[in-house]
């Protein structure tokens, strides 16, 4: 199958995977010039941060072919790496004004509602229909939950640098166990979350951000839980409107929120600089 050029907007870096032919891999998702989802893979972590490191919400061109997986998920393109340039950060953050960045939040927001999903229920059916496996929704925030203590969430820190084959050395990243989810309700009557006993979804967050936040932040295991509940839900529901943005895992039709999107709300500042 020959490569495909093709432009698209990144809204998603989940956080890296270990992987055994790459060392570590993202998994990046985004939407075309046509307004179509798609995922993007093997970008390898250490040629990410070394030759690319681009913002999310940046407009890039690549070759692309469609990839070969067991689910067969519509949206899955392999990507060759090397053809990947940057074509457009107008709708980055950084170094923007606080003017520029009150505009690029509402293009963002447009965007995004643009291509809104009312729940779990229309995710899983659109599955259903065309094999369709990323979305966006807007929850209904009950609780971030730590599955484990925070003391006990595996951080693998000893494989940072690893030697290829050739002989070659590699940034590895950390390896982080996802152990925190969000709790949350669909807006939308038929999903199960408004009519069965555990009236909740509790699904696990992968957010490239969130799994940065818990491998640095240097706090004591109470400290460090009390501020990653105050960034990541505390002010989320005070001076943000919290979207996630949803993948389907590649081995089994499991959901997982794979990043976070949260402009401020509507008549609030910008504030809150740690987000941006």
């Amino acid at each position: 199958m020959s490569w495909e050029k093709k432009k698209f907007l990144i809204v998603v870096k989940a956080y890296p995977e270990r992987s055994g032919s790459y060392g570590s891999t993202i998994c990046m998702a985004g939407l075309t010039e046509d307004n179509e989802w798609i995922r993007i893979y093997p970008v390898v972590f250490d040629y990410y941060i070394k030759k690319l490191k681009f913002e999310k919400f940046t407009w890039i061109e690549a070759e692309i072919r469609k990839a070969k997986e067991k689910l067969k998920r519509k949206e899955s393109y392999k990507v060759n790496m090397d053809s990947i340039r940057v074509v457009d950060t107008s709708l980055v953050l950084k170094g923007k004004t606080e003017k520029e960045k009150r505009k690029i939040w509402s293009k963002r927001r447009e965007i995004i509602n643009n291509n809104l999903s009312s729940s779990i229920y229309e995710l899983k059916e659109n599955w259903k229909k065309n094999n369709l496996s990323l979305g966006v929704i807007k929850p209904k925030l009950i609780d971030l939950h730590f599955r484990k203590p925070i003391d006990d969430i595996k951080i693998e820190h000893e494989k940072l640098i690893q030697k290829t084959l050739d002989g070659k050395k590699i940034s590895v990243a950390d390896q982080i166990e996802h152990k925190i989810s969000y709790k949350f309700k669909c807006q939308d009557s038929k999903c199960s979350c408004n009519y069965t006993k555990k009236k909740h979804h509790n699904i696990i967050c992968e957010d490239w951000e969130l799994g940065e936040s818990l491998r640095t932040w240097d706090y004591s295991s109470e400290e460090k839980e009390m501020k990653i509940r105050q960034k990541y839900f505390d002010e989320m529901k005070i001076k943000r409107d919290l979207y996630f943005f949803m993948g389907m895992y590649s081995q089994f039709t499991t959901w997982l929120i794979i990043g976070l999107f949260y402009p401020p709300k509507i008549g609030e500042g910008i504030g809150l600089s740690r987000f941006i």
